[in-house]
């Protein structure tokens, strides 16, 4: 990183360049052209130790708003023949970011300076990043051409697949015939178009060290042992039915508890006290 040179602190070069709050006191202080060279040397010539951490555009673009100051050095500093041979972001990147802010606070000369280096300038895609919060959508659409021209032309890129009607076994995609795909056959046995006729008194598939190498498995004439399962599985009887649903005038939301047993009703009390004598009332 370069070491920029520093004026003292007194002058109003050197405050300026500290980024002071004074400095935009004696620049409005001083003569109008002295102020404005002082600017224009700031922004040129970068005065931050480092940029990438120090923010002083914002406070140069309110200085040449409150001195109404032409951008013609920026202009010259852009677009000279120095541009495309130190391509530097350090170079522009402060000029460019006061472009942006002037923009923003309604200047149009730094947004055409902007729209111009996007086409042209070294340091491009800074500017073009100023645009993008400035700018309106129309005239980012008209700079498509030129910032898709500034990328190389590259060959294009061929995919490592085969299209999808090369492949034998899918031609009905893009525009050919059906797909047909081949059904499944037994565990343990060949296909059924290289299926072998087998015999009567064949009852199971050939082992398989005893085939040729080559030669595919004959298949037996009577169920497999997973066929003879899954049809003893689906013809198996259905569990027997919930009590909840037995009663086929009721739902299972509907079901109780069967009734209890009438039990004999009970005796009914009697009137006699049991402590009453039980002789007849004499008289």
């Amino acid at each position: 990183m370069f070491e920029p040179v520093i004026a003292p602190s007194g002058t109003l070069l050197g405050l300026l360049q500290r980024g002071r709050g004074d400095g935009t006191l004696h620049a409005l202080a001083a003569p109008r052209a002295e102020a404005l060279a002082a600017l224009d040397h700031c922004v040129l010539n970068d005065p931050r130790r480092d940029w990438q951490v120090e923010n002083r555009s914002l406070y140069y673009a309110r200085l040449y708003l409150d001195l109404h100051g032409g951008l013609e050095a920026v202009e010259e500093h852009l677009f000279g023949p120095d541009d495309h041979v130190d391509t530097e972001e350090s170079r522009t990147g402060l000029a460019l970011a006061v472009l942006g802010h002037l923009a923003a606070y309604g200047r149009l000369d730094a947004l055409l300076l902007l729209r111009r280096y996007v086409t042209t300038g070294a340091n491009w895609a800074w500017a073009l990043d100023e645009l993008a919060l400035r700018d309106d959508d129309a005239a980012l659409r008209r700079l498509a051409d030129p910032v898709l021209a500034r990328f190389p032309a590259t060959p294009r890129a061929t995919p490592p697949w085969p299209p999808p009607c090369a492949t034998p076994t899918s031609p009905g995609r893009g525009g050919c015939g059906p797909t047909t795909r081949a059904k499944p056959s037994a565990p343990g046995c060949a296909p059924r178009a290289s299926r072998a006729p087998s015999t009567a008194g064949s009852a199971r598939c050939a082992p398989p060290g005893r085939v040729p190498a080559g030669a595919s498995r004959p298949c037996s004439t009577g169920p497999s042992r997973a066929w003879r399962s899954a049809v003893r599985c689906c013809t198996r009887p259905p569990p027997a039915a919930s009590p909840r649903s037995r009663d086929p005038t009721t739902g299972p939301s509907s079901w109780r508890p069967p009734a209890a047993a009438p039990t004999a009703p009970a005796a009914p009390p009697s009137t006699t006290s049991p402590r009453r004598a039980t002789r007849p009332y004499s008289t």
